[in-house]
């Protein structure tokens, strides 16, 4: 048989393949594919990877809006300590936030590993600028009233001027990102908390 004779009757076998379908019965019923949908990146569910986003810094935010009461403070030794203890559960709720961001695994869609970078940065500056506002504070003179009152002073400046990350506002950068978020419950909650101050 000849090359082109061979290549004649090849192409003649395809076209009969392509045409006739394959003349096979498959036995049993069609059913899902047993393997499991994946827990992260492509094929992940949107909704679920929003959620673990959001729940990141709901911990955070409730602490930032938790704010301490002054009025029962006898003394400024009290003040500090009240003050203290604020900032020190602020700065734990912002680690415990990269600790759940850590695991939130890959994005199911594009941009939102990203988002996730940009949060956890934010986040880690936060986190070490709220702990030196605490330094600054654990630090103050109760005895001088006037040296305690510029200490408190100068954090509350400090404190103005830290940039928290606005995760819902990174999701809505995101369409499908966006949408999912409006399906999961912490990013609900968040939205329905107001930004820290």
């Amino acid at each position: 048989m000849t090359r082109t004779a061979r290549l004649a009757a090849a192409t003649a076998a395809l076209g009969a393949l392509l045409l006739g379908g394959c003349s096979t019965t498959v036995t049993g019923t069609p059913g899902p594919d047993p393997a499991p949908a994946p827990t992260e990146g492509r094929g992940s569910d949107p909704v679920a990877w929003a959620d673990r986003v959001c729940g990141s810094v709901v911990t955070f935010t409730r602490s930032a809006l938790d704010k301490p009461d002054f009025d029962s403070v006898p003394d400024l030794a009290g003040i500090k300590q009240v003050l203290s203890d604020y900032l020190g559960t602020i700065v734990t709720g912002l680690q415990q936030g990269q600790t759940q961001l850590d695991a939130v695994g890959r994005a199911p869609m594009t941009g939102g590993d990203e988002a996730v970078t940009r949060i956890d940065d934010l986040l880690r500056q936060s986190e070490q600028k709220f702990a030196a506002v605490k330094t600054q504070v654990d630090g103050a003179d109760t005895s001088d009233p006037d040296a305690f009152k510029a200490t408190l002073a100068g954090a509350q400046d400090a404190l103005e001027k830290i940039s928290t990350p606005d995760v819902l506002a990174y999701l809505a950068e995101i369409p499908r990102a966006n949408r999912a978020a409006q399906k999961a419950a912490s990013c609900q909650q968040l939205a329905s908390l107001a930004p820290p101050a």
